[in-house]
C-alpha cells in the first residue's frame, strides 16, 4: 500500500498534482495535469483506489487528466464550478499547440461559502479563493497541516490574474483572508513549482502585502 503524500509534476507548463492516502487505502487526487491519470494509477497496489478528484480550478493544464481519471477510476470531482470550456482557457491552449481537454463530468460543485468534506476519513476544507480564476479553490487538510493552493500562491510568488475572469484585487484579498490566515507552520502545495509554508510566504513573499 502507498502511504502518505505523493505529487507529480506534468504537461507543458509543469503543472502539480498530488496523491494523498486516506483511511482504508481511499486515495485522493488534487488536480490531474497531463499525464497524471497514468501515474497515479502506476503507483496503487490492490488495496489503494482513488476516490475523489479536487479541482482546484479548472484551467487546461490543471485538468488535461481529468477525464481520463475519472473514467479509470470513478472517481467523484469536486469542483469550484461545473465543467465549463469558457474556464478552460482552450482558446489560449489551442494557441500554444496544446490539446484541448477532454470533457469531464463534475459531480459537487462547492458552494460558494467555504465548506467541508471527510474524504477517505480526512476532513478537507474547501476555501474559495478567486481572483487568479473565478472558479479557484484551496484544499486544507487540517489535521494533516497542509493546503493545496493550485495557481493562488506559489513559492515566493503569485497567481496571475490577467486572464478572463482574473483580479489582482480579488486575489489578493484571497491569500490574505483565506491562506494567510492559516496556522503559519501549514505546508503549502501549490500549482507549480515547489512546496513552502504559510510562514514562510508572510514572511518572505514581496507579492502578498502589495
Amino acid at each position: 500500500m502507498v502511504s502518505g503524500l505523493m505529487s507529480y509534476s506534468g504537461g507543458a507548463l509543469e503543472c502539480n498534482g498530488y496523491l494523498v492516502v486516506g483511511a482504508q487505502g481511499e486515495c485522493v487526487a488534487v488536480d490531474a495535469p497531463d499525464g497524471f491519470a497514468e501515474w497515479a494509477l502506476a503507483r496503487l497496489s490492490e488495496e489503494n483506489r482513488i476516490t475523489h478528484l479536487l479541482l482546484t480550478h479548472q484551467h487546461f493544464d490543471h485538468i488535461q487528466d481529468a477525464a481520463a481519471l475519472q473514467r479509470a477510476t470513478g472517481c467523484r470531482v469536486h469542483a469550484g464550478a461545473a465543467y465549463d470550456p469558457a474556464l478552460t482557457l482552450a482558446q489560449n491552449a489551442q494557441a500554444w499547440g496544446i490539446p484541448e481537454p477532454e470533457p469531464f463530468t463534475v459531480d459537487e460543485v462547492m458552494p460558494m461559502r467555504d465548506a467541508t468534506l471527510t474524504l477517505a476519513g480526512m476532513q478537507w476544507r474547501a476555501l474559495r479563493v478567486p481572483g487568479h480564476a473565478p472558479d479557484g479553490l484551496a484544499w486544507h487538510i487540517v489535521e494533516r497541516g497542509v493546503v493545496f493552493t493550485g495557481d493562488a500562491l506559489f513559492a515566493g510568488s503569485v497567481g496571475r490574474t490577467d486572464f478572463p475572469g482574473g483580479s489582482a484585487r480579488t486575489l489578493q484579498e484571497s491569500i490574505k483572508h483565506k491562506i494567510l490566515t492559516l496556522d503559519p507552520h501549514t505546508t503549502v502545495h501549490p500549482g507549480h513549482g515547489p512546496g513552502t509554508s504559510v510562514g514562510e510566504e508572510l514572511l518572505n513573499n514581496p507579492f502578498v502585502h502589495l
